[in-house]
C-alpha cells in the first residue's frame, strides 16, 4: 500500500471491512443453498460491525485532511479512501437486502439457486482480488473489477431468464421473493462497479473514474506521457457530471500544468471544437487550443485543451479587489468590441427570449413553486400568473429583433472568461453554444451571472453591482455606434429570461426571492408598456442593480 499513504493509515481497518464481506458472501450464498429463513437475521447482525469499521476508516481519513490543502492530490486521494470505505459498506447493505427481499416465511428453493451460488462465489473473488490489489496496483485492481462486473451483469441476465422460465412451477409469493432476491444481486454488481470506481480514484483523485479512464489514458498520451507519471487535479465539475481537470507532471522546476482534460457527451464535445475554431478564426488568441481529442467511446469524447493561466472573471468578483476587476473588465470591453465588430453581419437576429424561458421555467417552479402563482385580484387590481407575463411579452418581443448578427459566446457566465493580468488577454472557454447571433444575449447572461453569485459582504457585493452596471454602460455604447434602437427593450427581456431561469442554481430564499422578483418587475413593466412608448424605453438599472 506504500503507493498511497492514506491507505496506510486504514490498512486494517480496511483488510477487516472486506474481510467482513467475505462474511457476507458465504451467508448469501447459504442463503441460496437452503432457502433458509434463518440467514437474514445472521446477516442483519453483522451491520453494526461494518459500520464500525467505517466509521473508523471515515475518522483516520478526517484526522488526514484537518491540514491539508482541499484540491492538492493527496487530499483527493485521501477522500476517495473515504468512499471507498463508503462503498464498501453499501455493499454490505445491499447484500442485506438480497437476502431479507428473497426470504419468505417459509424455507423454499429458489429456481435459479445454483447459478445465483456461483455469481456470489464470483463477487467473493473479487472481493479477494481487492485485498490483494491494495498492496500490488490499486489503480489495475480497480480496471480489473470493472471488467468482472460487466461478466457478472451477463450471469444475472441468465439467471433472471431461468427464473421466469419456472415461474409456473412457484407461487405468487415464492416468484416475487425470487425476482426480488435476482434484483438484490444485480444492485450487488452495480454497487461492485461503484467499488472500483473508488478504487481508480484513491489512485489517481476524484476526476477518474471506470467510464473515462480511456479518456485520460489516452489524453495522456496524446502529451507523451503515461497516465501514472501525471497528476491529475480537478479544476471543475459541470452541471451534466462530467470533469475538467488540470494535467500536470512535476519537473525540476515544480509542478508544470501540460494541458486542460474535459470530458462529456459526444455531441457537446464536437460542437466545443466547432466554437474553439470559430472563435480562433477571428483571433487566434482569443480560446484555448484544442491539443487532442480522444476517440469517442459511446456517447462520450474527451479534449484536451491548451492550459490558459490566469483567473477566472467569476475569482476576480469574489475576490472583491476593484483593481483588478478593473483592468479586466476594460481588457473585456477591448475585446468584445473588435470582436464583434469583425463578425458583424447584417442579418438580422431574434434570440426569442421569452421561448427560451418557457423551456426552462419548469426546472425553477421545481426548486421554488411558491414563487409561480396562479393569476391573483387584490382589491380590483389583477396580479397576472408568471405565464401570462410570459406570453403577453412573447407577443411584443416578436417585434424586437437585433438588426445584425455577430458571433457570440452563448454560454458568457463568469466562470467561462478568463483574464491573463500578464499578458493583459481575455480568453473564453467553454465554447460549445457559440454561434452567430443577438450579443444582447452574451450581455444579459453574464450580468445575470454576476448578480446570482452568492456573496453577503456589503463592500463586495457594491463591487460586483457596479461591474454589471459598467456591462450595461458598454453594451449601450455598441448599440448606439450600430444603430441599434431596441437594445434596451431586448437587454430588459434578456435578464427577465436569465433572472427567472437561474433561480434553480440558488436555493438560498433570499436570494433566489430577489432575482425572481427582478425577472417578474421587467416583465410586467414590459407587459404594459405602449407601443408608442417602446421607443423611449430605458433599462431601470438602479432598480435592477441596486441591494
Amino acid at each position: 500500500m506504500s503507493s498511497n499513504p492514506s491507505l496506510l493509515v486504514v490498512q486494517d481497518d480496511l483488510y477487516f471491512l472486506l474481510n467482513e464481506l467475505e462474511k457476507h458472501c458465504e451467508y448469501t450464498e447459504l442463503f441460496f443453498k437452503l432457502g433458509s429463513t434463518h440467514i437474514a437475521s445472521r446477516v442483519r447482525a453483522r451491520k453494526g460491525y461494518v459500520q464500525t469499521l467505517r466509521e473508523k476508516i471515515e475518522l483516520g481519513c478526517a484526522n488526514l485532511l484537518e491540514r491539508r490543502k482541499a484540491g492538492t492530490p493527496y487530499y483527493n486521494q485521501t477522500v476517495a479512501v473515504r468512499s471507498l470505505a463508503l462503498a464498501l459498506e453499501s455493499l454490505a447493505q445491499q447484500f442485506l437486502l438480497c437476502v431479507e427481499e428473497g426470504t419468505l416465511s417459509e424455507s423454499y428453493v429458489h429456481p435459479s439457486a445454483g447459478a445465483c451460488r456461483k455469481l456470489v462465489k464470483r463477487i467473493e473473488r473479487s472481493l479477494k482480488l481487492i485485498k490483494f490489489g491494495l498492496d500490488q496496483d490499486v489503480r489495475r485492481t480497480g480496471i480489473k473489477l470493472g471488467r468482472r462486473t460487466r461478466k457478472l451483469m451477463a450471469l444475472y441476465d441468465e439467471i433472471q431468464t431461468q427464473t421466469l422460465n419456472h415461474k409456473a412451477g412457484l407461487s405468487d409469493a415464492q416468484l416475487q421473493a425470487a425476482l426480488l432476491a435476482n434484483f438484490g444481486l444485480k444492485q450487488l454488481i452495480a454497487q461492485l462497479e461503484q467499488v472500483a470506481d473508488a478504487l481508480i480514484k484513491v489512485d489517481l483523485g476524484q476526476v477518474a473514474t471506470l467510464n473515462n479512464y480511456s479518456h485520460l489514458k489516452n489524453a495522456s498520451t496524446s502529451l507523451n506521457y503515461d497516465l501514472s507519471d501525471l497528476k491529475v487535479r480537478r479544476l471543475a465539475l459541470t452541471r451534466s457530471g462530467s470533469a475538467i481537470a488540470a494535467l500536470s507532471h512535476e519537473n525540476e522546476t515544480g509542478q508544470q500544468v501540460l494541458a486542460v482534460y474535459k470530458e462529456g457527451e459526444r455531441s457537446k464535445i464536437d460542437e466545443e471544437v466547432q466554437g474553439v475554431a470559430h472563435w480562433r478564426k477571428v483571433d487566434p488568441a482569443l480560446a484555448p487550443d484544442v491539443l487532442a481529442q480522444t476517440s469517442a467511446k459511446g456517447d462520450t469524447s474527451a479534449l484536451l485543451i491548451e492550459h490558459i493561466p490566469g483567473n477566472t472573471l467569476e475569482a476576480l468578483l469574489l475576490a472583491g479587489q476593484a483593481q483588478p476587476l478593473q483592468e479586466a473588465l476594460s481588457t473585456l470591453f477591448q475585446t468584445l468590441n473588435r470582436t464583434w465588430g469583425t463578425t458583424l453581419t447584417k442579418e438580422p437576429a431574434f434570440a426569442d427570449f421569452m421561448q427560451q424561458l418557457r423551456k426552462r421555467i419548469k426546472d425553477s417552479q421545481a426548486v421554488h413553486p411558491d414563487f409561480f402563482s396562479k393569476e391573483q385580484v387584490i382589491c380590483g387590481h389583477v396580479r397576472p400568473s408568471f405565464e401570462r407575463l410570459i406570453d403577453q411579452v412573447g407577443h411584443k418581443e416578436a417585434n424586437w429583433k437585433a438588426p445584425f448578427s455577430v458571433l457570440i459566446h452563448g454560454d458568457f457566465n463568469v466562470d467561462n472568461v478568463i483574464y491573463d493580468d500578464v499578458k493583459q488577454q481575455v480568453y473564453f472557454i467553454d465554447l460549445h453554444r457559440s454561434d452567430y447571433f443577438d450579443y444582447v444575449q452574451d450581455l444579459s447572461v453574464l450580468m445575470v451571472s454576476i448578480y446570482r453569485l452568492q456573496v453577503l459582504e456589503t463592500s463586495q457585493r457594491d463591487i460586483m453591482m457596479d461591474a454589471a452596471r459598467q456591462i450595461y454602460q458598454f453594451g449601450k455604447r455598441f448599440a448606439k455606434r450600430h444603430d441599434d434602437d431596441t437594445f434596451e427593450l431586448r437587454l430588459a427581456v434578456g435578464l427577465a429570461r436569465s433572472f427567472a431561469t437561474s433561480t434553480r442554481f440558488i436555493l438560498d430564499k433570499k436570494l433566489s426571492s430577489r432575482m425572481h422578483l427582478r425577472a417578474r418587475y421587467l416583465l410586467e413593466k414590459l407587459a404594459s408598456l405602449a407601443s408608442e412608448k417602446e421607443a423611449k424605453f430605458k433599462l431601470p438599472l438602479k432598480e435592477l442593480y441596486s441591494e
